[in-house]
């Protein structure tokens, strides 16, 4: 088409989608454009500043620096950004077989993305502390897959089973969810989803494929031998096996959490104790000779990663990891892999990240910086994570941080980090807590917005935090002092206040608990 712009130097244009028929897609625009704006673009545009004014207004930072706001806002926006509607303003959706679906509630729409690899140590989080509607909106699509193809789905971009990464982790999606209190949909069935996941073999599901590919090895050996699939896989899906667990303990379903908690910890069985790595076993039980924690199976036997990175994935037992490989050993080892990616700027040149130890650009290093916290040396995860907010993330183009978004998760990691919090294992424990770190800011104000029974709002404030200031010397929640690194998920989301006192020098006594 051309126009010719002589008297009028504007073209404006409407448009509608629909992945189900032309008629949804003029629906959909005469609902969400035509009727409300007509052909009035400033009128749509400030409906769409407010309304995200209104997301990113949920967490407020004090900061006398414009670059930190910046910064700041920027990451919040793309770690909202990270999911997309398939569905239609009535609910229609198509399902991987390609039949025509309906959600329940259109308010709650059919939902994809990438994939859910990891998403527990950023996005999880993130949604579930500031947008909870949105997390319970992704448990309800993960369910309607769930009804229409029997199955969850890891990579549900375009609401087809994308087996774009391995294990299943919606499930820690779906767990967090419930144990963070959000529950506005069928509690009973999200669990006979997630079971089904981690006992039934996997399988091609319409153009796609939904499952652990190496479960039946999994379930047989106690781990993934080398020779029957990809190793790393034993201990991601021993993560999701234990967050079963959680979710049935929740429940009260006594034999299924004996089961998987049991499972939850076949990480065990691959953990080399003369060497402290999880080291590639076969399936008769005979280690990798010559092994080398960075080469051997790099990227391939570990995915996107290496042994180095890959041994410390046991969010869910980190003292119990400890101990397998050995405390000081393993306080020894992560210690030096910060001071020596800190060189990289905690970056893998030319997404290599499987020959370097901490990569932020990837997921697998993104639980790091708070292990030390489970080791009763918390300055350190005071340290390195403010380190990483430092050294990684840069404030515009020319100290853009690298590495793989990934819908948000860079981003999302920052956000938690820069407020002090996280959650190890994902939020996923019976009684989830969060681990304080080195907030950024002096003080900070999350609207809880009383949903699924919050309170108002939490506020953080971290009394002379800067950015050498980024030890914590003493804390009080809710005026009353605070010992350990660690408080209960439901304290915050009450509502309440967390007070810091932050210092240039590590207090080697604050946040242990013995």
């Amino acid at each position: 088409m051309e126009f010719s712009t002589k008297e009028s130097n504007q073209v404006q244009v409407r448009t509608g989608i629909s992945y189900v028929s032309i008629d949804n897609a003029a629906e959909n625009l005469k609902t969400e454009v035509s009727n409300p704006f007509g052909w009035d673009f400033d009128s749509l545009r400030a409906h769409h500043v407010s309304e995200w004014n209104k997301l990113l207004g949920r967490i407020n930072i004090s900061s006398n620096d414009q670059r930190e706001k910046m910064r700041f806002y920027n990451n919040m926006y793309r770690s909202l950004c990270s999911r997309n509607i398939f569905s239609d303003v009535n609910g229609e959706w198509r399902d991987a077989g390609e039949k025509v679906r309906k959600m329940e509630d259109p308010s709650s729409p059919a939902l994809g993305c990438d994939a859910f690899w990891n998403t527990f140590w950023n996005l999880n989080q993130f949604w579930n502390l500031v947008t909870p509607e949105w997390t319970n909106r992704w448990v309800k699509s993960q369910l309607a897959m769930y009804d229409s193809n029997g199955w969850l789905a890891k990579g549900p971009a375009g609401m087809e089973y994308v087996p774009v990464m391995v294990a299943e982790h919606e499930i820690p999606l779906i767990v967090g969810a419930y144990q963070m209190g959000i529950r506005d949909y069928d509690v009973e069935k999200a669990y006979e989803a997630v079971r089904k996941m981690q006992t039934t073999p996997a399988q091609k599901v319409g153009g796609g494929f939904a499952g652990n590919r190496d479960l039946v090895s999994y379930l047989k050996y106690g781990y993934v031998p080398y020779d029957k699939g990809r190793f790393s896989n034993s201990l991601e899906y021993s993560y999701d096996d234990w967050t079963v667990s959680q979710f049935a303990k929740a429940l009260g379903k006594k034999a299924d959490y004996k089961m998987f908690l049991s499972r939850g910890y076949y990480w065990k069985n691959i953990i080399d104790p003369d060497m402290g790595f999880a080291r590639m076993k076969d399936s008769k039980g005979k280690w990798l000779p010559d092994f080398d924690p960075y080469k051997s199976g790099a990227n391939h036997h570990y995915v996107e990663g290496n042994s180095w990175q890959l041994s410390f994935f046991v969010p869910q037992d980190v003292p119990a990891l400890a101990k397998a490989i050995g405390k000081d050993r393993f306080v020894e080892r992560l210690d030096w892999g910060f001071g020596e990616s800190y060189k990289t700027r905690f970056n893998g040149m030319n997404d290599l990240y499987w020959n370097y130890p901490v990569v932020q650009g990837n997921q697998q290093s993104m639980h790091f910086a708070f292990l030390f916290n489970w080791v009763q040396k918390p300055w350190l995860t005071q340290k390195w994570s403010r380190a990483i907010i430092d050294r990684y993330y840069g404030y515009g183009v020319a100290n853009a941080y690298l590495g793989d978004e990934d819908q948000g998760q860079m981003s999302a990691w920052f956000i938690m980090a820069s407020l002090g919090l996280f959650q190890t294992d994902g939020g996923c424990c019976v009684d989830p807590v969060y681990e304080i770190a080195s907030p950024l800011y002096k003080k900070v104000e999350i609207d809880l917005g009383k949903q699924f029974g919050r309170g108002e709002k939490f506020v953080i404030e971290a009394k002379n935090a800067s950015r050498l200031n980024k030890y914590v010397q003493s804390a009080k929640l809710n005026g009353k002092r605070l010992q350990d690194f660690k408080f209960p998920a439901r304290e915050l989301l009450k509502g309440g206040k967390l007070e810091l006192e932050m210092g240039p020098e590590p207090n080697k006594k604050w946040g242990i608990v013995e």
